[in-house]
């Protein structure tokens, strides 16, 4: 459901471990060719993310550029203990982590604050009672735009490591154990995290349903 919310579709399937080895195994010979199909591959989806978490396509790009110089220029110490793909995006974050401190936009987790009434919503990952104006299927009720626009809006209040596992996750269509090698982060916070940032874009499109 989120994944339709948020209008993408970008599941990436890993490198089988043999191409992954290989890859890396060029990579460290600084192989040309294999830096520049690696770049080919990852700098869209990489300033795609970036861009979500910024808001501005130009500092996504210049973040990226600064992580993929960072990326180079450390691959030595690169020791094959998370997936390749796991490091591009963390080194990316934390880029972007760096920036938004700078500029004073960083939203820590505890700020978002949890008052208890969620769980009077929500069995799970389940409604419990769904909201009246779903009924009769989401292509007779949504206006996908108004929506849209909504869970954008809602996107930017999360605390960055919500929005972030659910941008890997929904989005970027990493796995679990590489959100939690890229963020750094134990797979039980994991679930905690898109728990409750799905949770909270649900919220968002019942009020867009509710308000009229």
């Amino acid at each position: 459901m989120i994944a339709w919310i948020l209008h993408f579709a970008a599941v990436v399937g890993a490198a089988p471990p043999s191409a992954e080895s290989e890859r890396i195994d060029a990579l460290r010979r600084n192989d040309p060719a294999a830096w520049r199909a690696l770049m080919e591959e990852y700098v869209p989806r990489l300033t795609a993310y970036a861009q979500r978490m910024v808001k501005e396509r130009g500092l996504a790009e210049e973040i990226v550029q600064e992580a993929v110089v960072a990326v180079h220029a450390g691959f030595a110490s690169f020791e094959g203990r998370c997936s390749l793909k796991s490091w591009l995006y963390r080194a990316v974050h934390n880029k972007a982590i760096d920036e938004l401190r700078r500029a004073r936009r960083f939203v820590e987790v505890d700020a978002m604050g949890e008052d208890g009434a969620w769980e009077a919503r929500f069995d799970q990952r389940h409604w419990r009672s769904p909201p009246s104006s779903w009924e009769g299927g989401p292509g007779a009720q949504i206006d996908a735009r108004r929506v849209l626009e909504a869970v954008d809006r809602s996107l930017a209040t999360l605390p960055h490591l919500h929005r972030e596992v659910l941008l890997m996750k929904e989005v970027h269509g990493l796995a679990p154990e590489e959100i939690c090698e890229a963020l750094g982060i134990s797979p039980a916070n994991l679930r905690v995290c898109l728990f409750r940032a799905r949770r909270a874009l649900r919220d968002v499109v019942a009020a867009e349903f509710e308000g009229g």
